[in-house]
Order: structure tokens, then C-alpha cells, then sequence
């Protein structure tokens, strides 16, 4: 059975986006169909297609909101872990990689016909951005793994 780094991987390799990736890589544990999953998570590439912060990242952000999230107007205790859980996931990741933002972590503006031209020559994707939804995958599990209850 694959685990949700190799699902990631694969889908991340096949053509999909980082935002996609992650998501869908987590999908089928919420009752989420992954064609829906990539659908939602599509316009969060790129830092939602302006170079803000990573996909990999909004991709674990919202999985985050899957497992712990808030889903009555009423429910402060869900509201205030999902946040801790964010929090925990953003001092992580910066921790690793120093930034959030998509355009920080690779050096380019991929939306700018010089960046996009660089980063399919130096082929970023895969020498940087793969290891943004790896990591990102991974400390999401993490974070589950070590508290796998939602709030009530």
C-alpha cells in the first residue's frame, strides 16, 4: 500500500501541482474524493498563482482544517487546536526551509516569463518543490500522529 508521501510523489511527478498533491495525498481519510480534492487545491498553486505562500503548504494547511477543524459557528475548542496544529505545522516547515512563500524557497518569480523560463531549465520542480510537498506530507503526518484526536 502506498503511504502519503509516495501518493504525493506520484501525483506531484505526474504533472499535478504542490497544493494538489498534498491534499490529495490525505483525501481518502476525510471521505474526500481526490478528483474533487485536486480541484479544491488547484488555484492554491504557486502561492495561489501570485507567489505567496507555498502550496505544499495551504496543501497541509488544509488538511489540517480536515482532521481538526471547525465545523459548528459554536465550536471555540476545534477553532483553537486547528490554529495550534497550524502553528505547530508553519514553526516546522520554516524550520526546515526558513520561508513560507513559494517565491522565497525557490528564488524565482515562476509567474514572470524569465522566472517560469528558469525554473523549467533548472527543472525546480523537482530539485526544490518536490521536497516542499515531502516535507509538508510529512510533518502533517507528524502532527496527526501525535495527537490524533480532533477537538470535540
Amino acid at each position: 500500500m502506498d503511504t502519503k508521501c509516495d501518493i504525493a510523489t506520484k501525483r506531484f511527478t505526474e504533472g499535478f501541482h504542490c497544493s494538489q498533491s498534498v491534499l490529495e495525498a490525505f483525501a481518502s481519510d476525510y471521505g474526500l474524493d481526490p478528483v474533487l480534492a485536486r480541484k479544491i487545491a488547484n488555484p492554491l498553486a504557486g502561492g495561489s498563482g501570485l507567489g505567496g505562500e507555498c502550496g505544499a503548504v495551504t496543501g497541509a494547511l488544509m488538511v489540517l482544517g480536515l482532521h481538526y477543524g471547525m465545523a459548528e459557528p459554536d465550536d471555540s475548542e476545534a477553532f483553537q487546536n486547528t490554529f495550534e496544529k497550524v502553528g505547530r505545522f508553519v514553526e516546522e516547515f520554516k524550520a526546515r526551509h526558513g520561508k513560507l512563500n513559494c517565491h522565497e524557497l525557490i528564488g524565482l518569480n515562476v509567474f514572470s516569463e524569465e522566472g517560469l523560463k528558469e525554473f523549467m531549465e533548472k527543472d525546480v520542480k523537482l530539485t526544490q518543490c518536490l521536497r516542499y510537498v515531502e516535507d509538508a506530507v510529512g510533518i502533517v503526518e507528524g502532527i496527526i500522529s501525535r495527537n490524533p484526536k480532533p477537538a470535540k
